[in-house]
């Protein structure tokens, strides 16, 4: 709508396009959103939302190889001075943890993601998001958890977020702290019941993907499977990306093998397959489930 009334002429107009090329990536419109993306950097290289807009529209692509030159490539742009470069060192970890490189991944984690304490929640979100992925992976995190945690608990009963709470579940859960698990449980199911925003959020979303969290880290596969299922269509609801709410599809399938749950594993697994073929973890992920199924009924 305000497009018509910007153009080169107008101080900021490259910030304007790395937003829409953003817009348009999360619509599904990639091959406009990277051309877009690409004009915003040519007015602005040191613009890190067009740089990440691109970054989101090779992830949803599954262009690994190429993701990693877009963002190691122009890391002179993004990566300094730039109090947004964290989130972007976060997508360069998904290039690489979809490649199996776990060890770049906790090197960028230590480095580049967390590498301190700071309270910042958006910069705990991606610490959160990132630790859950390989945990799903079974690579272990060491201590990484408990400092998390930390910094996590007390924000855990602002209800000032549902997308903030869920990643506080990560960590709590993470860190096998139970009880901080149960307390934010609770403050959740009283912001469920508000009429506001936040409220709408955490009832249809925030509070069962919770839940889900906790269960599933407490082995109870079963329960975790069937909370995740009815959200997974609904979680945009609740804010974040495409790439940001893939935790849930990831925690949803792994919570299915471990379960025992095998032909809806292996149709999750399918389903990943068709949005993104050339995701080496797909593959993976695709053969272990019809691995599992195989070994299930010849029991």
């Amino acid at each position: 709508r305000v497009l018509p009334d910007w153009d080169e002429s107008v101080p900021g107009y490259g910030y304007v396009l790395g937003m829409h090329a953003f817009g348009l990536e999360e619509t599904g419109d990639y091959a406009r959103a990277e051309v877009t993306g690409r004009k915003a950097l040519h007015l602005n290289r040191r613009d890190p939302w067009a740089v990440h807009a691109v970054a989101h529209v090779m992830e949803m692509q599954g262009r690994l190889g190429e993701g990693v030159a877009w963002l190691e490539g122009r890391a002179d742009d993004w990566g300094l001075d730039n109090a947004f470069a964290f989130h972007n060192w976060w997508h360069l970890a998904l290039y690489y943890l979809d490649l199996g490189r776990h060890e770049r991944v906790l090197a960028l984690y230590d480095r580049q993601i967390h590498p301190r304490p700071t309270g910042v929640a958006l910069e705990m979100i991606d610490a959160s998001a990132m630790l859950w992925r390989l945990a799903l992976r079974g690579i272990d995190v060491g201590s990484r958890w408990e400092p998390l945690a930390d910094e996590w608990a007390p924000k855990a009963a602002d209800r000032f977020y549902a997308f903030n709470d869920v990643h506080a579940m990560m960590a709590f859960v993470g860190a096998g702290r139970w009880a901080e698990a149960e307390a934010l449980l609770a403050t959740m199911t009283g912001t469920a019941e508000r009429p506001d925003g936040n409220g709408m959020m955490t009832r249809e979303v925030g509070l069962p993907v919770a839940r889900a969290l906790l269960a599933f880290g407490r082995g109870r596969y079963a329960e975790s499977v069937e909370l995740l299922r009815p959200v997974r269509l609904i979680a945009h609801r609740f804010g974040g990306s495409h790439a940001q709410r893939d935790v849930l599809s990831l925690t949803l399938v792994e919570a299915a093998i471990r379960g025992g749950q095998h032909r809806l594993a292996k149709a999750l697994a399918a389903e990943r397959m068709q949005l993104k073929p050339s995701s080496p973890f797909n593959w993976k992920l695709s053969l272990r489930t019809q691995a599992e199924q195989a070994a299930a009924l010849a029991a």
